[in-house]
């Protein structure tokens, strides 16, 4: 007697779409348009129909980067694609519409009630770009290829050193020379002082950096000693970084009576951070993509393993500092010609427990938890005043009031210790958590 094979059942295909090439950009071309529109119409449409409007858009760009994305049976190139889902690509399109509608509504004379500072937002806003990408290359070293440092504030002031030296001391307010210019110090630099990570690990390579943070130290203070004395650099006033007037032809760009475009203020800074901040966000996620950056992976979680899989575990440390290191001083650029001025005391230990704090809170090995950590380490302390001034229920208890920088601090490390004890992952981690709960939940809608 012959058993009656049962033939298994088929599973169903998903059917292959392919939008066209204008379907895969509008989304992106509208959320990139809308705000310079509703930026320009400043007389006719109050704020309250501008909100409208933003929320209108917001949800018709990720529909249609939603509905308009490859689906079925993806070719290699498509498989590669930074953003490949139809979750991925509508957070993109949200994404670059909220980057460009954002300093148009910080910028708007809507009041909020209670008194909530709402200008002082935009400062915080600008912190939280230079802090990002600095937090970013500190995560790219630390997380992603697991060497323990402490030079972070090192290559911070390399990059004010280099600033002032480029863009002050030669060329009078260049920053856009500084930058480069920093980014490659940088880099040389980083590979120098990631020398040591080659025959150290873990506690005694954290304390060689820490010694490179000391002798960085000493360095900044003779340069500024050297040509600026004890008033320290200073980067705005006639040193104010500039567009050049082959660029004014863009549009927002109003050239002042001189004929120059300064750099100044919340609204200028945000168009130069925000770009530059988000390219080199990018960059880095790009680089973690790459073959390279599998081999920071593979050092970081078993350096003989990686090893005796064929990997250059000596060029996969030092490209790791190099790179870590270029960003950041960018990023010391950056923050030197926003903050406008730096003295002898710019630069601390604290500031490297800040960025530790900013990487632990939105996520190790986590490019993305460097935006969230940032966010957190500005927003909270900026919220926590405003509650203590105006919320009755704060305003009246004495004891917040008279201790106000304590009760941040002890606030801010009770959130740490709690997100390492039920989400180690970080705030990048609930962030991963919520769009995946959304992205199925969508999915049983249907497109």
């Amino acid at each position: 007697m012959t058993a009656v094979e049962n033939p298994a059942p088929q599973q169903e295909e998903s059917p292959t779409y392919r939008p066209s090439t204008i379907k895969r950009f509008l989304p992106f071309v509208i959320a990139a348009v809308v705000p310079f529109i509703l930026g320009s119409t400043t007389e006719n449409v109050n704020f309250w129909w501008k909100a409208l409007i933003t929320v209108v858009v917001l949800a018709v760009v990720a529909r249609m980067a939603w509905v308009w994305t490859p689906r079925g049976e993806l070719t290699h190139r498509e498989d590669m694609r930074l953003w490949r889902t139809p979750s991925d690509r509508s957070w993109a399109a949200l994404t670059t519409f909220g980057l460009l509608v954002l300093p148009f509504i910080l910028a708007s004379d809507f009041t909020p009630p209670m008194d909530f500072p709402w200008a002082t937002w935009f400062a915080v806003v600008n912190l939280v770009l230079i802090f990002a990408m600095g937090a970013a290359a500190f995560n790219l070293l630390v997380g992603y290829s697991g060497q323990i440092s402490l030079a972070h504030v090192a290559f911070l002031a390399l990059g004010s050193i280099v600033g002032g030296i480029v863009g002050v001391q030669w060329s009078g307010g260049n920053m856009w020379l500084a930058l480069p210019a920093a980014a490659l110090a940088g880099a040389v630099v980083g590979a120098i002082s990631g020398l040591p990570a080659l025959r150290l690990k873990h506690l005694y390579l954290l304390l060689a950096t820490f010694g490179f943070h000391f002798v960085m130290m000493l360095v900044w203070r003779e340069y500024l000693q050297e040509y600026f004395g004890f008033v320290g650099i200073r980067f705005k006033g006639e040193n104010s970084p500039r567009i050049a007037s082959w660029l004014h032809w863009l549009p927002g760009i109003d050239p002042d009576d001189n004929g120059e475009f300064v750099i100044t203020g919340q609204f200028r800074w945000y168009w130069v951070l925000m770009p530059i901040t988000v390219l080199s966000i990018l960059f880095m996620v790009n680089v973690v993509r790459t073959r390279e950056g599998r081999a920071f992976a593979a050092v970081r979680d078993r350096d003989v393993s990686a090893s005796l899989l064929g990997i250059n575990v000596a060029r996969s440390k030092l490209l790791a500092f190099a790179l870590s290191s270029a960003v950041v001083s960018m990023s010391g650029v950056l923050a030197s010609f926003y903050i406008g001025s730096r003295g002898e005391d710019s630069f601390n230990v604290q500031t490297v427990l800040n960025y530790a704090i900013i990487i632990v809170v939105g996520g190790f090995s986590s490019i993305q938890g460097a935006i969230f950590g940032s966010a957190f380490f500005w927003f909270l302390p900026e919220w926590f005043k405003w509650a203590r001034e105006e919320l009755w229920f704060v305003r009246d208890i004495d004891f917040l009031s008279d201790y106000p920088s304590e009760i941040d601090l002890a606030i801010k490390g009770f959130l740490v210790v709690i997100i390492l004890m039920f989400k180690p992952d970080g705030l990048a981690g609930l962030w991963r958590d919520f769009k995946n709960w959304l992205g199925r939940s969508l999915a049983r809608r249907g497109p």
